[in-house]
């Protein structure tokens, strides 16, 4: 388990590895008895998911994206099928 854990350790971005890489296995040893290990693990992956999301400021296009789409919506109205008059 400390392998896959250092594993997805490797993939954080360089940055965040260097400064936190130690921390985190030395952490992982310490806590993998009492908390168990697939929640450090899963810890590890939401950290993951986190640091390349921040750091590849993908949130900005995730919100460029939203605010983008909203005047298409008041413009033409809504695309989703439940939202268009029914005929009887």
């Amino acid at each position: 388990m400390r392998l896959l854990y250092a594993l997805l350790i490797s993939l954080h971005p360089p940055s965040f590895r260097k400064r936190f890489a130690p921390e985190m296995l030395w952490i992982f040893d310490e806590a993998a008895i009492s908390w168990g290990a697939g929640s450090l693990l899963r810890d590890a992956m939401l950290s993951l998911l986190r640091q390349w999301l921040i750091r590849s400021e993908l949130w900005k296009w995730c919100v460029a994206a939203i605010v983008g789409f909203i005047p298409l919506i008041i413009a033409f109205g809504s695309f989703l099928p439940w939202d268009r008059p029914r005929h009887p």
